[in-house]
């Protein structure tokens, strides 16, 4: 394997085609042992703005402006 993502599975680079697509704030994280990708993970970051009396409001992350 040269590191091309030629030579990553296709079923693998959908993958993580798929996280980075579906993701609004966080991380997705490839990890690689001995050229090969071994673990894709999908860390959201779901952010709520402060409402009175005590509540919360989960903010639409596609409709915001970005960070």
């Amino acid at each position: 394997m040269s590191g091309r993502s030629s030579d990553i599975e296709p079923h693998i680079l959908s993958e993580i085609m798929s996280c980075i697509a579906e993701i609004a704030y966080g991380e997705v994280v490839v990890t690689i042992h001995d050229t090969r990708v071994v673990q894709v993970e999908r860390r959201e970051k779901r952010r709520f703005d402060a409402v009175p009396a005590g509540k919360c409001a989960v903010r639409e992350n596609r409709d915001r402006d970005r960070l």
